[in-house]
């Protein structure tokens, strides 16, 4: 089952957004928050160890 997040952004960081997604290769916005909220969650697991 998936949750439905939406998302408002400033022009310049969705302008960074793309940038960012299109120079590691997402395919569009969503594949890359969720790569960013996973590798938070990551570094969250890290720290609290």
């Amino acid at each position: 089952m998936r949750c439905v997040v939406s998302l408002s952004l400033s022009k310049e960081l969705c302008q960074e957004v793309e940038k960012q997604m299109k120079k590691l290769k997402f395919e569009n916005k969503s594949e890359f928050i969720r790569y960013l909220l996973r590798y938070w969650l990551e570094q969250q697991k890290k720290e609290n160890n």
